[in-house]
């Protein structure tokens, strides 16, 4: 039986304590600024609705040994009060309060037009997940909130039919009401991002790889990911390790 999601982030966020107690005690705990990235930094991706994107993020989660965060979860600890405190302890002063003055210096940016206490306390879970790394974040806009310098970025994109044909084997849908979802949840994310972080979702520079997965065995695409993966972040922790020196 698949674990719920409460289960999901409760695992995780002992991991991120128990790492946090390491390093603490071992004196090595250190601030956290867009330029100086964890030893997991974060992994995101974007999809378009009827791809694979969720298998494939899955997939990336367990070649990294890293936890799946989807939408759900995410809005679930951003709604928690107690989770966010869980995600704040794990951390040191100096990274709670760049991460507050960065979600503040965001919203006031005035790409929210409304929802103001909802953007900011995404903005500051997303962060703080970043901050914390070892996950694989589905949506929410991460890559935007993130930035280049904080993770690793994926979109996976595919052709309209083949995603309507994905919705019709996967939920049993007719083909017309697979096509009108496929509409509808698209036009969602898009103005979610729009809205939120004034971007497009399709923006091809928020992300480091857009892949059109079509034609690609499962395994295969993961793969070429993985090690696409891994490459950036080796970057990411030599550009740590250059600002540390």
């Amino acid at each position: 039986m698949p674990a719920s999601i409460e289960a999901i982030i409760d695992r995780q966020l002992r991991r991120w304590e128990l790492e946090h107690k390491i390093a603490s005690a071992a004196s090595v705990a250190k601030a956290v600024t867009e330029s100086r990235p964890l030893a997991h930094p974060v992994i995101t991706v974007s999809r378009e609705h009827g791809s694979r994107g969720q298998e494939i993020a899955a997939g990336l989660a367990e070649r990294f040994r890293y936890t799946l965060l989807d939408r759900n979860a995410i809005e679930r600890i951003s709604e928690s009060t107690g989770y966010t405190q869980r995600l704040l302890e794990a951390l040191d002063e100096h990274a709670r309060s760049w991460i507050q003055e960065s979600v503040d210096s965001m919203v006031r940016g005035g790409d929210f037009l409304d929802e103001r206490d909802y953007a900011k306390g995404l903005f500051k879970t997303v962060h703080l997940i970043a901050s914390l790394g070892g996950v694989v974040v589905v949506g929410r806009g991460a890559s935007f909130i993130i930035g280049p310098r904080g993770g690793v970025h994926l979109r996976v994109i595919a052709p309209f039919e083949e995603r309507a044909r994905n919705l019709v084997r996967k939920e049993s849908l007719t083909e017309a009401d697979a096509e009108r979802e496929i509409r509808t949840v698209d036009a969602g994310r898009a103005k979610f991002v729009r809205k939120l972080c004034g971007r497009a979702v399709n923006d091809p520079l928020a992300y480091d790889i857009t892949v059109n997965e079509s034609g690609w065995p499962l395994e295969e695409l993961v793969d070429v990911l993985t090690l696409a993966a891994r490459r950036k972040i080796e970057r990411l922790r030599a550009a740590a390790a250059a600002v540390a020196a």
